[in-house]
């Protein structure tokens, strides 16, 4: 009788021994099978869809604050309100890419592969995107009709020149907004003035080649 129980014992001991390594094999297989899962990475690219701004914060900091305190990453450029809001017309969350686009994979290499708001019209430098291409961005939100209605200029320079010649993307304070009757046709004047004299400058030097031939 003690011979039996004696190998009744043992034979407990070695299946719950067996028992124990089965189950720490499944713990790890289980865990493994989530660290390699398709499900598990559907999940996390889910996040980064979530929240659209998670691959550009990696290098282009959204703390301002720190920005400036480390001069680095487009320090002092995101103010403003546009992360801040929804598109009225989707009723979406405004994000990065909701305006700059999304990024290639090598965009981290350098590769300008986004929307560039460019709004010196006097550059020597043709822009990346004619005016047109950047405000149509603008106007997924701001609608042209609603710009003509609060002020005449929007209509007459809206396919001529970008939005961003007097607006700017991530103010730290929007020099148009509650501008002054005095300052708005200061404004006119020195960009007009500029394009005159560079017409002028133009039409000189074609009328000296002439009188060269």
């Amino acid at each position: 009788m003690n011979s039996v129980l004696k190998k009744f014992a043992k034979l407990s001991a070695v299946f719950g021994v067996m028992l124990f390594a089965t189950t720490v094999q499944a713990e790890q297989a289980e865990t493994e099978a989530k660290q390699e899962s398709p499900v598990a990475s559907f999940e996390q690219k889910l996040d980064n869809v979530r929240d659209p701004n998670h691959y550009c914060a990696q290098c282009h900091n959204l703390d301002v604050a720190k920005d400036q305190a480390v001069g680095t990453n487009h320090a002092g450029k995101f103010h403003g309100v546009h992360l801040t809001k929804e598109n009225p017309a989707t009723g979406k969350p405004i994000t990065c890419v909701s305006c700059h686009g999304n990024i290639s994979e090598n965009h981290r290499k350098g590769v300008k592969d986004v929307m560039r708001f460019d709004g010196d019209i006097f550059s020597d430098e043709k822009p990346m995107y004619t005016a047109e291409e950047q405000n149509q961005v603008c106007f997924s939100c701001h609608r042209p009709k609603d710009l003509r209605e609060k002020f005449w200029a929007h209509d007459v320079h809206a396919m001529k020149l970008p939005c961003a010649s007097c607006h700017t993307l991530h103010p730290e304070k929007e020099a148009m907004k509650e501008i002054k009757t005095k300052e708005r046709v200061k404004l006119c004047v020195d960009c007009h003035g500029e394009q005159r004299k560079r017409k002028e400058a133009a039409q000189q030097m074609t009328t000296e080649q002439k009188d060269k031939q």
